[in-house]
């Protein structure tokens, strides 16, 4: 398989735009704005933007499946990306939009039906997009590079869903408090995101050449998926990158469910300086994707997964532990500054390990071929996606009710001032939030030192791959012969 075109390699990476801006306007917004603002109680908050992730984490396999043995003019992958795309626009602006005239058991009701809707569109738009991106090359490193320009367009997409929040419309004085300001800015968000996802469809079209046909499906769906789950876990490659996903994913879930809550009350910050320590963040995860090739090219994708965990482990640390034990004294600019820099390092960090961690999600794939003659790069994804959202979830129930559980009021008073809130409660955020988190961080790195496909084992996979697609080439052009004869 020659090597992508660089221009056709960023028109699909650009694909990544609607899941940064989709995902990373919900982690950082829906929480503060469900709970702050609309006056949702931390628990059922909690529940609500949980029951969404579980539920689209059970949906993922049965979508990943679906693509892997899907028929159509376009291949497998697209036709899902092509409905998951519209509706994830559309789920994102009603989330951002809830009516101020429910409330109770009505709004918790209409608030989980949303979470649930928006979380399956973006998984029928992002599944197949991202094992897609898996079949486009076979080779070891084209891969990592294929992996860093999504991770690119990945956080371009959260950067721009930040600078429009923080910068204009949720800026200013009161700015994350005013309700009305919500919906447009979901709206612009989303329209960007959309834009996207049709540059990435487009390419697709033009690679159908270089994606995979799909596998044969045999049986009733229910049976199928259950054997071809239980095929992917006999993959112990696989149960270390899933149980690795799963501890790194409740780590972030919950650090990024209180981060909001933890920079006005904890760090007191205003809405300016919540966006440059933000913007600092994923300007390192930005950052990161062009460091991942040096590292990539002269480490083990292992090594440089377990180096980005334990970074942002320590990023999430240092700074909050400090001020807990009453040596971090700095206030204002300085503030902003020290923490600027340490996110800006720990996000690099972890975007070189993220980056390693799909290329060594589609490595494992063709280990998958290899043990078991069949391609599930769909339910490989599916499982990786499966263990992020059930984690995250688990992350946003645990911060929702550890908010209630230390004294965190829900609604406008609670949210006018951190000086409404105890000493207790306030330190209870940052510990959640900074030093409880990254233990979770430390202990995905520790899962994945399990994790034993390397560069060497996977050439020898490939080349016996090959041999195999060689002979039943043969095989079928023989079978063939006498009959047009």
């Amino acid at each position: 398989m020659p090597p992508l075109r660089f221009g056709t390699k960023i028109a699909y990476s650009s694909g990544a735009l609607l899941d940064g801006i989709a995902n990373q306007a919900v982690n950082i917004f829906i929480f503060f704005y469900v709970t702050a603002v609309c006056g949702v109680p931390g628990a059922l908050a909690g529940v609500a933007l949980a029951a969404g992730l579980v539920v689209d984490a059970v949906v993922d396999p049965l979508i990943g499946s679906l693509s892997d043995g899907w028929q159509s003019r376009v291949g497998r992958r697209l036709p899902f990306m092509i409905v998951g795309a519209p509706f994830t626009a559309l789920f994102m602006v009603l989330i951002f939009s809830l009516p101020a005239a429910l409330s109770g058991m009505a709004l918790f009701a209409w608030l989980t039906f949303l979470s649930i809707g928006l979380r399956v569109s973006i998984s029928l738009f992002l599944l197949p997009f991202n094992a897609v991106g898996a079949e486009l090359s076979d080779d070891y490193a084209e891969r990592s590079s294929i992996a860093a320009w999504r991770w690119g367009f990945a956080m371009l997409g959260a950067l721009i869903a930040i600078v429009m929040g923080f910068g204009i419309f949720l800026g200013g004085e009161g700015g994350l408090s005013r309700r009305a300001s919500y919906a447009p800015f979901a709206l612009s968000a989303a329209l960007v995101g959309m834009v996207g996802a049709a540059i990435a469809v487009r390419a697709l079209l033009t690679m159908r050449d270089r994606q995979h046909p799909p596998v044969t499906n045999d049986g009733a769906m229910h049976v199928r998926l259950v054997r071809e789950l239980g095929e992917v876990f006999r993959n112990q490659s696989f149960r270390t990158l899933f149980v690795g996903a799963l501890l790194l994913f409740t780590s972030l879930s919950i650090h990024a469910t209180l981060g909001l809550h933890a920079n006005t009350y904890f760090w007191r910050m205003s809405p300016g300086q919540m966006q440059a320590v933000t913007l600092s963040l994923f300007g390192g995860l930005l950052l990161g994707a062009p460091l991942a090739g040096p590292f990539l090219k002269f480490m083990e994708k292992r090594t440089v997964l377990l180096i980005g965990m334990a970074g942002l482990a320590l990023a999430f640390s240092i700074p909050a532990t400090l001020r807990l034990l009453g040596l971090f004294p700095f206030t204002g600019t300085t503030m902003v500054a020290i923490l600027s820099a340490t996110v800006v390092v720990g996000g690099a960090l972890m975007a070189a390990a993220a980056i390693a961690f799909a290329s060594m999600m589609a490595d494992a794939a063709d280990e998958h071929e290899h043990l078991f003659g069949a391609r599930r790069e769909g339910l490989y994804f599916a499982g990786w996606a499966f263990a992020s959202k059930a984690a995250a979830g688990f992350g946003s129930l645990v911060s929702g009710i550890a908010l209630q559980a230390i004294g965190f009021k829900s609604g406008g008073e609670a949210a006018a001032a951190a000086a409404k809130l105890s000493p207790a409660t306030i330190d209870w955020i940052g510990a959640i939030y900074g030093p409880g988190a990254s233990l979770l961080a430390l202990a995905a790195a520790s899962t994945c030192l399990f994790y034993r496909l390397d560069a060497k084992k996977h050439a020898r996979i490939l080349t016996e791959l090959d041999q195999r697609r060689a002979i039943a080439s043969a095989t079928a052009v023989a079978a063939a012969a006498p009959l047009a004869a």
